[in-house]
C-alpha cells in the first residue's frame, strides 16, 4: 500500500523567527567579532501575513491539496499539485477533482473572491450549476467569513498552472443546506473543535453509508464507510468508530488523539492506513498557534 507518501505534498512552515532586539544605530557590532550581534543597518525580515498564514493552515486543515492533486505510481504527484486530475472510482461513479490553481482557462483564475466561496461553502459554481457532493461543501458550509476570506487568500497565491479537467456525471443526490452561512467562528471550548472538525470533515468518512451511499448523519462518527482505493492496494477498508463507545476511542486520552490526527499513530502504536495516512500527512504541518493566534 502507498501509505503516508501524500507527506511530501503539503504545505510546510518555516519556524517563525523572533524579531532582532533594538539596539543603538551609533553602536553598530561587528558580526565578525560577535557574531550573535544583529547588524542594525540589516532590514528587519519582515513578518508572514498572518491572513496567508491563516490561509494556509486552513487549507492544509480543510485537506485542499490532497484531494485536487492526481495520484501517481509513487503516491501523490507534487509536480502537478492543485491542478486536479485526483481519480477516485465509487460505486455511484467516478469522480475527478478539478484544477484550483490560479490559471485562467482551466483553474479558477477568472473567478471572484465570492464565487470561490460560494462553490466552497455552498457547491455552487459561477454559472450556477451544483458540485457533487464529493466536494465537502455540507461541512464547509460552516466556514466563517473571515476564515473564508482568508482561505480565497492563500488560494491567490497558487501558482497558476493549466489543466484541464473534463466534469463527470455522478449518481448523487443533491444536498440541502441550511440557510445561513458564514457565522463568526467560535473562539474557545467544545464550539471551536466542533467547527474544526466539520472543517475537516471527519464526519464525512467516519459515518457508516445511508440512502445512495452518502454517509448516514444521524449515525455521525460511528464509522463503518467503506473504502475501495486501488492505488492504496487491495481490499475493502472500512473507517473506524470514533464516537466514545468501547469500540471506539472510549480508551483513548486526548494526548492518544492529538498523536493519532498530527503523528498517524494508533493508541497501540500502529500506523494508521488507508485515505486517512494521506489527509493527516497535511496535518502534521499545522500547529496550535496558528489556530489560537489568529485574530483576524
Amino acid at each position: 500500500m502507498a501509505l503516508g507518501l501524500a507527506t511530501s505534498g503539503c504545505n510546510k512552515k518555516e519556524e517563525a523567527k523572533p524579531a532582532p532586539t533594538t539596539t543603538d544605530p551609533a553602536a553598530k557590532t561587528d558580526p565578525a567579532t560577535d557574531p550573535g550581534k544583529t547588524d542594525p543597518s540589516e532590514p528587519t525580515p519582515a513578518r508572514p501575513d498572518p491572513l496567508l498564514v491563516r490561509g494556509e493552515y486552513l487549507s492544509n486543515l480543510m485537506g485542499c491539496q490532497q484531494c485536487h492533486t492526481p495520484f501517481g505510481p509513487q503516491g501523490p504527484d507534487t509536480s502537478k499539485a492543485w491542478t486536479g486530475g485526483l481519480t477516485i472510482p465509487e460505486k455511484f461513479g467516478t469522480w475527478v477533482s478539478p484544477n484550483i490553481t490560479q490559471d485562467k482557462k482551466t483553474g479558477i483564475g477568472e473567478w471572484t473572491d465570492e464565487q470561490i466561496i460560494k462553490s466552497i461553502r455552498e457547491g455552487i459554481r459561477p454559472d450556477g450549476s451544483r458540485l457533487y457532493p464529493v466536494m465537502p461543501y455540507a461541512f464547509y458550509h460552516q466556514l466563517s467569513n473571515d476564515d473564508a476570506k482568508a482561505l480565497v487568500a492563500y488560494l491567490r497565491t497558487i501558482e497558476p498552472i493549466e489543466n484541464k479537467i473534463e466534469r463527470v456525471e455522478l449518481e448523487l443526490p443533491p444536498i440541502k443546506l441550511p440557510s445561513a452561512a458564514g457565522k463568526p467562528a467560535p473562539e474557545k471550548g467544545i464550539a471551536r473543535g466542533a467547527y474544526l472538525a466539520a472543517l475537516m470533515h471527519c464526519a464525512a468518512c467516519h459515518s457508516p453509508p445511508g440512502k445512495n451511499g452518502a454517509p448516514d448523519m444521524m449515525r455521525a462518527f460511528a464509522g463503518g464507510f467503506p473504502f475501495e482505493l486501488p492505488m492504496l492496494g487491495e481490499g475493502v477498508l472500512y473507517a473506524s468508530n470514533l464516537t466514545p463507545h468501547e469500540t471506539g476511542i472510549k480508551d483513548y486520552t486526548d494526548e492518544h488523539l492529538r498523536d493519532a490526527i498530527r503523528s498517524m499513530k494508533k493508541r497501540d502504536g500502529k500506523m494508521i492506513e488507508g485515505p486517512m495516512a494521506l489527509y493527516i500527512s497535511c496535518l502534521l504541518y499545522t500547529s496550535d498557534a496558528a489556530d489560537d493566534d489568529y485574530t483576524g
